[in-house]
């Protein structure tokens, strides 16, 4: 029975091997996958706070050179420092936008990054007719009024279908009629075609609806993400159970076979010693093989004879 009991035994830890090889390898498959969706699910959420305070430091340092341009003789100066510190902080939100999880998501923040772009265009140009042009800025509120026009145009066919439908909706609103007349006459130097308060409505229209059109693709591009990373936090536990699930059922059925399987028992011959019988002394041993003596009688009779 010892000897039996520890054939099987060896047999099943040989058989239970591979099940608890492939238990550590679903453990460690797990543990990657959870720390994977993890930091994607981190990276999304920095993404989207980097991006809200960026759009915030945009517009604050808008604010700040509508109200720098206001003095004449300040008007270059501060429209060239203000412009070079937007561009830099847009450039640094595009330059994180490239480094996302995944392809899809920098695709997605990329394109919301130049809706900003193209918000600050609009109101670059609109800084600089509200301060007044001359003969020096009417060559860059031109410049920058075909800018934002033609970069919104490029970027519309990577918007998403809702993108599309309000960039659709912009377009065709009173509002971005009356803005683009406005530009057009300060482009060729003529009178405005509408009320200054018109102008100015219109302008602060389509400025708020750029924004909203930059805040929802941002939204998107860190919704996509964050979706990408319970993806993959729901593939890393799903394969990790299935995977240990898998090893349970291979170790009971490794069990039972073998418990099943005829295990030879090899007999083992162990010499027996039979006791000594103690005899009296006054019995001899007899040894086998040696004829009987013959008796005395039977001698002398025989010498008698001859």
């Amino acid at each position: 029975m010892k000897y039996l009991r520890s054939v099987r035994g060896r047999m099943l830890g040989i058989a239970f091997i591979p099940g608890g090889a492939l238990v550590v390898v679903a453990a460690v498959i797990a543990v990657l996958l959870v720390h994977q969706a993890v930091r994607t699910r981190d990276a999304a959420m920095e993404t989207a706070v980097v991006a809200d305070r960026t759009a915030r430091a945009v517009v604050a340092l808008q604010g700040e050179r509508s109200a720098a341009m206001a003095a004449p003789d300040q008007r270059s100066a501060a429209y060239a420092a203000y412009t070079q510190r937007i561009e830099s902080a847009i450039a640094g939100l595009r330059d994180y936008a490239r480094h996302a999880p995944d392809a899809e998501s920098a695709y997605q923040q990329t394109t919301a990054v130049e809706l900003l772009s193209v918000a600050e265009g609009m109101d670059r140009s609109d800084s600089l007719a509200l301060a007044g042009l001359d003969n020096v800025t009417r060559g860059s509120f031109t410049s920058a009024v075909a800018s934002y026009r033609a970069e919104l145009a490029r970027v519309v066919p990577q918007l998403t279908e809702s993108g599309r439908m309000a960039y659709e909706s912009l377009t065709r609103s009173a509002e971005w009629s009356k803005l683009a007349a406005a530009e057009n006459a300060f482009t060729a130097a003529e009178p405005l075609p509408v009320p200054e308060s018109a102008w100015r409505s219109a302008a602060y229209a389509v400025s708020g609806r750029l924004g909203l059109l930059y805040t929802q693709q941002s939204q998107y591009a860190v919704q996509l993400t964050l979706d990408d990373g319970r993806r993959t936090l729901a593939g890393a536990l799903a394969a990790g159970t299935a995977l240990l699930l898998f090893a349970g059922l291979l170790m009971v059925v490794v069990r039972r076979l073998v418990a099943r399987v005829p295990v030879p028992v090899v007999p083992i011959m162990v010499p027996t010693v039979r006791p000594a019988i103690p005899r009296p002394r006054h019995a001899r041993s007899r040894r086998p093989g040696l004829p009987e003596p013959w008796p005395l009688k039977a001698v002398l009779d025989d010498l008698r004879r001859r």
